[in-house]
């Protein structure tokens, strides 16, 4: 704690607030007193300045009075004892000491601010300041109040770029309270541990130093004395009227500021108002002209200059060059323009560098329609006295707020004026007033902040004060004013004298200030943020960059579109100079907390250019910082976050496994520097949407997306295999995955119908057909295929596609058409390539079971028929190693197909092998009697290409799992049964053999209808069974069953289970397999269709066992020629750079066509829904008038009935 004193004269702005550098003695428990100041003829004469000498402020000793001249009495610091918090309802923010000071009235508001900047460290000015008042009492809160309290006003505080301060009356009561209390809250619930505490926002309390109790301001008196941090008990008494009444000094707030009242009067609401109105002048920074904020050719005129014209010319003091008057008279001028109405204290200005040239003299004017100009403090200021070295600094006596600075030289050295000059621009500083409930001296507070200029934000029904003032400035007629009413109202909720009068003429010449006037009723979308948003767009005097910064902040796009694109928004709003690091870093943190709205804002507006925002940092730094939501997070990111290294590599290796195994993140060995742009920032941000999971940022960032069919198969492909990885515990997320996957499929299926419907069918083509570099350098169909897009691959394009390569090939347009060429393709189509393949298996499957049925394994060695076989299968192996080598072992193995040749060629090598040795043949023939049946079961799979039968090759498939399931449980019950009977009949059985017959056979068999009748109704008298053990172990006779009751009821029970539950759901899994299947019976032939074509496409034009000739063809010319022909020929066509950037730019515009006719149609389907609504409102309002319009006939209609004429001629009527 430390005393010292505030000048009476105010400090030159950016000053400390010490005078004359007093040293200050620290004491051990945080208190500190002034040495007292030198004689004054000890002091230097001074020489003469720039700015004018502080006046030397007298000093005391400690323990003494201060002197009445001072407005400073003495600051220090107290804290409240941990005991008396404990009784608080709400733990007080972690803040530290307390810290106060106590000022006289009168004090310079300026040196308060210089001071409370220097001793107390604030940040001043702060970015936002709330001034919040209103009822010192607790009081009813309704919905509308608890929210303004608890979210509104703590994320107004606390969701800024600067810090925020809270300015309120200091007491643990009312609304000073409930807006302390919702800031601890947030701090104990968000802030984490170790962070700084001058990040928090600053809570000031204004409060009269009569309000405080004796024995209060004693202690406090006495720890300034004795260099202590006073002690306080929670309980402080607070007085707010001329009654003491019980109130705490709040333990939220950081700061009170105690006015030395001597009078009944609150002096401390004229001091609140002038902080109020210093905040939004306080500080300076320069314009920095010099710099890249000046846009010379926009916003730099002048009268004349020796350039080639004034866009030319160089003004910043750091610039090299100057300006130079083409002319050598008075009427010589340079204008700035500020692009938006700015606040100004001052101006720097220099020579010119390169010559004897300065301004010695000069007016400065200022306009905000460069028509109208006038004089700023209608004098002469002084300028520099050299070229380079004088910084001359000229400040206005008041702050000047205008858009166009003029500065014109009146004297100058030299034949012509030239300088060189910066303007001082006060910190733009957003200040609001914010009134709930409260009563007489809330009143006055709330209409001396309008009078002083600061808007007011009413919370409207909350009580008292608020409801007065709603009541007052409501309706179109201000600033005219109900007197009778609002007198009465205000009668109402005076609970003293006090004088009406008095307080209706300061209500009166609030309401002159209508734009400054605003009240919030609790039903405006965004809460009482959005009100605060308004008041300062109503504020003539708020800078527009402030609450476009705070709208940024606060994430209220819609204020936000209103404050930057509306129609009352006259000027360009890059105009406002906002950096466009800032930019990128809003655009980043709206991005990480998922602001879709506000991304599409900042994007569509042009606000920031994602060619230049998005740099290879700053993707690192979005991946690097999504930590703060554990629970939203899928696993794969975690991965991300916690890897070590380049964060981009293992982002590639994510990709890889989700979406495309040969994904790369980066183009060749291009990988970027962290200020380097990447190439497609759209694709980026894309991925990294649907890496964290944030669905419509993904959504949005697809539909500007470059190459959009190729990025919703990935996203399709990602969302399928995320789905996969997921435990099935958890449904919900699965069903998500699922449902977002069909979602990208039909975004892309639609896309290529509109491709289909706009476009050529040979530009369709193209599109499925090139190869796609941002995805791993695949093709739109192998997308779809991994996806297992069934849509997109039946589509009618698609399957126009199949249907041309599979009859002919796969050919651009133009190829050789000779007829060797076209022999060779005939050759090489994929339906030859089947048919001919199919053939030869055909005829090898013959030969095989020739082979097993004639007696050619009875002799010793092979026969021919087994060498040709031998020779054939070779082949075979040959060519599953080839499809390993070109499709790599992980997708080789992936196909269950594959499986079943594996083990196949397994089972046949086994069994030659054996067949070789002299002891192994009838062994042989068994296992190649099983390899017989894969062969044959391989045989399916050539039936997909047909449309009858392919469907029910998969059926088959999927059935086969479904016995799996059932097999499994039936093993596990067929256990029990077999066991349990085994125990019961034959309970001494030790023979292994007869265990198995007993557990697994019988009881298998059983289930088909076999009881084995036999085997329990044997008797020992029947002969067929013995109970000798010796006859059992020695002669294997059989043994006698017991307990053949109990036998016979777990017979009953297994029948049951086997036959009546198990074999009726196998049933039933079946029929479900065959509906799922059927219905989607088109679909799966076209897919099937496809695959079946696009593995013959790459197959070798020759069928085993000549597909030999093809390999020794490859491995020659690769050991020669170093030629490598391994891989398959895909289902891809080449182009060149100008027929890939025509494909895209197709591509984009039929997607983009579509989206925007999606979204027409979607707006027309809102309108004609929201139709019966309004015909049913305007129905209700017809009903309403035509009651009003009844009932006011019915008020001047006469008692005594009227005749109608159609009543007279019904009388007069023969």
């Amino acid at each position: 704690m430390s005393t010292s004193y505030i000048p009476l004269t105010p400090q030159p702005a950016g000053g400390t607030g010490n005078v004359n550098n007093q040293q200050n003695n620290a004491n051990p428990n945080g208190g500190s007193t002034v040495n007292p100041p030198p004689p004054p003829q000890a002091q230097p004469t001074p020489k003469p300045p720039t700015q004018p000498p502080v006046n030397p402020q007298p000093q005391t000793q400690p323990g003494t009075q201060q002197q009445p001249s001072s407005p400073f009495n003495f600051n220090g610091e107290f804290k409240f004892t941990e005991e008396s918090t404990h009784r608080l309802k709400t733990k007080p923010r972690p803040i530290g000491n307390r810290k106060f000071v106590k000022v006289k009235p009168d004090v310079d508001v300026k040196a308060l601010c210089n001071w409370m900047s220097t001793e107390w460290n604030m940040t001043l000015p702060p970015g936002l300041v709330l001034s919040v008042t209103g009822g010192a009492w607790d009081f009813p809160r309704n919905a509308v109040v608890k929210e303004v309290f608890r979210k509104g006003l703590v994320d107004a505080a606390v969701k800024n770029e600067d810090l925020a301060m809270v300015i309120s009356g200091g007491a643990h009561e009312g609304v000073m309270k409930y807006t302390a209390r919702g800031l601890s809250e947030y701090e104990w619930a968000h802030k984490p541990k170790g962070s700084d505490d001058n990040a928090d926002p600053i809570t000031l309390g204004v409060c009269g130093w009569k309000c405080v109790d004796d024995d209060v301001r004693d202690k406090l008196e006495k720890s300034v004395t004795n260099h202590q941090v006073a002690e306080l008990e929670c309980r402080t008494y607070f007085n707010v009227t001329e009654n003491f009444i019980d109130e705490a000094l709040d333990p939220n707030h950081s700061h009170f500021i105690f006015v030395d009242d001597t009078t009944d009067q609150r002096l401390d609401i004229e001091l609140r108002v002038k902080l109020e109105r210093e905040m939004r002048t306080f500080g300076e920074t320069q314009y920095l002209a010099c710099k890249d904020k000046v846009n010379r050719k926009e916003q730099i005129s002048c009268s004349s200059s020796t350039h080639r014209t004034c866009h030319h010319t160089k003004i910043g003091l750091d610039d090299s060059e100057a300006w130079i008057a083409d002319v050598g008279d008075g009427n010589q001028w340079i204008s700035l323009d500020m692009t938006y109405p700015r606040r100004v204290n001052g101006l720097q200005m220099k020579g010119n560098p390169q010559a004897d040239m300065w301004v010695t003299k000069f007016k400065v004017l200022y306009s905000d329609n460069e028509r109208d100009w006038k004089v700023v403090d209608n004098k002469e200021f002084d300028g520099t006295s050299d070229r380079d070295t004088t910084v001359a600094t000229s400040r206005f006596s008041s702050t000047v707020r205008a858009r166009f600075f003029k500065i014109q030289p009146t004297e100058w050295h030299g034949d012509r004026p030239s300088m060189r000059f910066d303007l001082l621009v006060c910190k733009d500083v957003a200040v609001v007033c914010v009134l709930v409930e409260g009563g007489i001296n809330s009143i006055k507070q709330a209409c001396s902040s309008i009078k002083a200029g600061t808007p007011l934000v009413i919370v409207a029904d909350s009580g008292r004060a608020a409801n007065v003032l709603a009541h007052a400035f409501e309706g179109p007629n201000l600033p005219n004013l109900d007197e009778s009413t609002i007198k009465a109202e205000l009668k109402e909720i005076i609970r003293r004298d006090v004088d009406v009068d008095s307080t209706f003429d300061l209500i009166k010449e609030a309401a002159k200030k209508p734009n400054l006037l605003n009240i919030y009723d609790g039903s405006c979308e965004g809460g009482i943020q959005a009100a605060i948003l308004e008041a300062l767009r109503r504020d003539d005097e708020q800078s527009i960059s402030v609450n476009t910064t705070l709208a940024l902040l606060w994430g209220y796009h819609e204020a936000l579109k209103e404050q930057m694109f509306g129609s009352s928004f006259t000027y360009n709003w890059k105009a406002y100079n906002v950096d466009e690091l800032v930019l990128g870093a809003l655009l980043r943190e709206n991005i990480l907390k998922n602001q879709v709205e506000f991304v599409k804002l900042l994007i569509d507006n042009d606000v920031v250019d994602l060619d230049k925002c998005v740099t290879w940092g700053f993707i690192k730094h979005l991946y690097s910082k999504v930590n703060d939501d554990a629970q939203s997070l899928p696993d794969h990111m975690w991965r991300i976050i916690e890897s070590e290294g380049n964060v981009l590599d293992t982002v590639q290796e994510v990709m890889q496994e989700l979406a495309f195994d040969k994904f790369s993140y980066y183009h060749g060995d291009n990988r970027g520097q962290e200020k380097d742009p990447v190439d497609d920032p759209y694709r980026h941000l894309f991925i990294f949407a649907l890496l964290c999971g944030y669905d419509e940022m993904a959504l949005y960032f697809w539909e500007e997306d470059s190459e959009p069919i190729a990025s919703a198969l990935a996203a399709s492909n990602m969302y399928k295999n995320q789905s996969k990885k997921i435990s099935s515990r958890y449904t919900e997320q699965q069903e998500h995955l699922k449902k977002m996957k069909k979602k990208f499929a039909a975004l892309a299926y639609e896309s290529l119908d509109a491709c289909e419907a706009t476009s050529k069918t040979a530009d369709t083509f193209n599109v499925v057909l090139r190869h796609v570099p941002s995805w791993g350098d695949t093709t739109c169909l192998k997308l779809a295929e991994l996806s297992v897009n069934l849509s997109f691959i039946g589509h009618a394009g698609i399957q126009a596609l199949v249907d041309k390569v599979w009859r002919h090939g796969l050919h651009k347009p133009g190829n050789d058409a000779r007829f060797c060429v076209k022999a060779m393709d005939f050759v090489q189509a994929p339906r030859v390539a089947f048919g001919q393949y199919l053939m030869f298996y055909l005829l090898f499957l013959a030969l095989f079971s020739y082979m097993m049925l004639s007696d050619q394994l009875a002799s010793r060695w092979p026969q021919e028929v087994e060498y040709v076989l031998m020779v054939w299968v070779a082949t075979f192996i040959a060519e599953e190693i080839r499809e390993m080598i070109a499709h790599s072992p992980k997708r080789y193995f992936r196909v269950p197909w594959n499986w079943n040749d594996i083990f196949n060629l397994t089972l046949f090598t086994v069994g030659m092998i054996l067949r070789l040795t002299a002891f192994g043949r009838n062994e042989a023939r068994i296992i190649l009697a099983f390899s017989l049946f894969g062969f044959y079961f391989r045989l399916l799979h050539k039936l997909t290409p047909f449309k009858c039968t392919g469907p029910k090759v998969l059926m088959v498939g999927q059935m086969i799992f479904d016995v799996l399931v059932i097999l499994i449980i039936m093993i596990i019950l067929l256990l029990g049964y077999g066991v349990s009977t085994t125990a019961i009949m034959y309970p001494h059985t030790s023979d292994p053999v007869s265990l198995l017959t007993s557990i697994i056979y019988r009881p298998y068999f059983q289930i088909y209808g076999e009881i084995f009748h036999d085997y329990m109704y044997v008797t020992a008298d029947d002969g067929g069974c013995t109970t000798n053990e010796t006859a059992i172990q020695l002669d294997g006779a059989m043994r006698c069953p017991e307990h053949v009751g109990w036998g016979l009821f777990c017979l009953a029970l297994w029948m049951i289970l086997s036959n009546a539950l198990l074999l009726n759901l196998l049933i039933a899994m079946f029929t479900n397999t065959y509906e799922r299947v059927n219905e989607k019976n088109e679909l799966l032939w076209r897919f099937m269709w496809y695959t079946i074509t696009k593995e013959y496409y790459k197959k070798p034009s020759l069928a085993p066992p000549f597909i030999i000739i093809v390999h020794v063809w490859r491995l020659g010319r690769f050991m020669f020629k170093n030629v490598w022909e391994w891989n398959s020929p895909t289902l891809k066509l080449g182009f060149n750079e100008d027929e890939q950037r025509h494909i895209k730019a197709l591509e984009k515009q039929v997607v983009y066509d579509y989206i925007m006719k999606k979204r027409r149609d979607e707006q027309e389907q809102i309108r004609k829904e929201k139709i019966p609504d309004r015909l049913d409102k305007l129905e209700n309002q017809l009903r309403v008038v035509k009651t009003h319009v009844d009932e006011r006939f019915a008020k001047v209609r006469p008692s005594s009935p009227i005749t109608t004429v159609q009543g007279t001629d019904a009388a007069t009527a023969p």
